[in-house]
């Protein structure tokens, strides 16, 4: 398969646009010269799939998106490539990575062989693609499956613990999901943090478990995890995991599900992960922008909307687990503390609505998470007061920590923060990392 620049850019790869999927005059040039000029494999596997026991209509170099495919059945979305010895390159393999990640996304399936296998081996070629085929017209909904990218999240945003949360644009797991035709859940990890394969243990297996309860006409899916949020990190990993792989399911079908169904399923992930099923960071990963849990059981769910707003966050190099964050909290509070809180929780959820920068940072204020989980962060207060000298609205732990963010008005006044948070770190020689974004108001993205 070929990838085609146009004066230096790259045209984007699009949804379906019939069997070309958005395909310009350049890919339909390209692909007509290299039909021109097929390599002997190319030629002899033709032969074969031009006119096949499978009674499929074949194509081959057929434009798609900006690429061109070797051979491609529309009726099942399915692209055969036959690679060279080009294809060994390693600035080659890291654009063939690239362009199956796009064309994957597209809902495609493909299968790739070399020129030797195709002209040595080309029985094991065709039982290869047999397979495939069987595979692609048993599948109960088709063939393919899809991408998408799960962002990180802000929970309890200081005062609203369990309550309240923000979506943030960075970062973003990475997951792949496919039917598949046997039962259960099969998970693939392509990341370095050795979580659990079986489904029952794993966030996202947990989380698909429960979707599959409800959907009888699916025995199973296929997972590829690439997590890039660091577990433990309190900025929502866990939730990325259960939210991003259920709203990809929904995908595959069909949007069945409601959101609040979606909330309903990613909670298990949650379970698993703290032992507790909370939604404050599944509900903005889902919903995307600034959410209410008014209730868990029965679930209710509000969408905040929240002004323009930016976040620093800092991650300190170390793991604060949810579970063990909870087990220090008190069991009990003071009236007179309670009172406060739901003060600043009304407050901080009017200042929301009416776009009220100076309520909302009037209202970030914790009179019983933080006091308690802070000690469990290094640096903490340094970092509070330093970030507030630097412009920030206010800001606090995030989730259960170790990471810790703040709300500001402007990019510039983000990167201020962030500086200063930095500043404190490396005085303190504690290894980090900051990101600084805004409010995601779209949730978990299919690619």
């Amino acid at each position: 398969m070929k990838q085609v620049f146009l004066n230096n850019f790259l045209y984007s790869p699009l949804k379906d646009r019939g069997m070309h999927y958005g395909a310009n005059p350049l890919i339909f040039r390209k692909a007509e010269e290299l039909r021109n000029k097929m390599t002997n494999a190319e030629e002899l596997l033709w032969n074969y799939l031009k006119t096949n026991e499978w009674t499929l209509k074949f194509r081959r170099q057929h434009p798609l998106s900006i690429y061109v495919a070797d051979f491609y059945c529309h009726k099942l979305k399915f692209i055969i490539e036959v690679d060279g010895s080009i294809h060994d390159n390693e600035d080659v393999k890291r654009h063939d990575a690239e362009r199956e990640f796009n064309l994957k996304s597209l809902g495609l399936k493909i299968i790739r062989f070399t020129n030797d296998e195709v002209t040595l081996k080309l029985e094991t070629v065709l039982e290869k693609i047999k397979n495939t085929i069987s595979e692609l017209q048993n599948s109960p909904l088709g063939a393919g499956g899809v991408t998408v990218f799960a962002p990180a999240t802000v929970a309890n945003i200081v005062c609203g613990f369990d309550i309240l949360g923000l979506c943030l644009n960075g970062p973003c797991d990475e997951f792949t999901l496919e039917i598949s035709d046997k039962p259960g859940i099969k998970i693939i990890n392509n990341d370095d943090f050795d979580l659990p394969t079986e489904a029952e243990k794993n966030v996202s297996g947990a989380a698909l478990l429960a979707l599959l309860e409800e959907t009888k006409d699916v025995k199973g899916f296929t997972l590829i995890s690439k997590k890039n949020i660091m577990p433990g990190s309190g900025i929502g990993s866990s939730a990325a995991s259960a939210a991003g792989v259920v709203v990809a399911a929904n995908y595959l079908l069909n949007n069945r599900f409601t959101k609040q169904d979606l909330v309903r399923f990613a909670m298990n992930g949650e379970k698993v992960a703290c032992g507790v099923k909370h939604a404050d960071n599944i509900a903005p990963c889902i919903y995307g922008g600034v959410t209410l849990i008014r209730s868990v059981f029965p679930l209710d769910i509000i969408s905040i909307e929240a002004p323009e707003l930016h976040v620093t966050v800092v991650h300190p190099q170390i793991e604060v687990k949810t579970s063990d964050a909870r087990q220090i909290l008190k069991q009990q509070v003071q009236l007179k503390d309670a009172i406060k809180q739901w003060g600043n929780i009304a407050g901080l959820v009017a200042g929301f609505i009416k776009h009220d920068y100076d309520l909302i940072g009037r209202s970030l204020e914790d009179f019983i998470i933080e006091p308690v989980r802070s000690i469990l962060i290094p640096g903490f207060d340094d970092i509070k007061k330093a970030s507030k000298e630097a412009g920030a609205l206010g800001g606090g732990i995030s989730g259960s920590g170790p990471s810790i963010f703040m709300l500001s008005k402007d990019a510039q006044t983000a990167k201020q923060i962030e500086a200063a948070m930095k500043n404190i770190y490396d005085a303190m020689g504690m290894a980090y990392h900051t990101h600084v974004t805004t409010i995601n108001k779209e949730g978990v993205k299919i690619v």
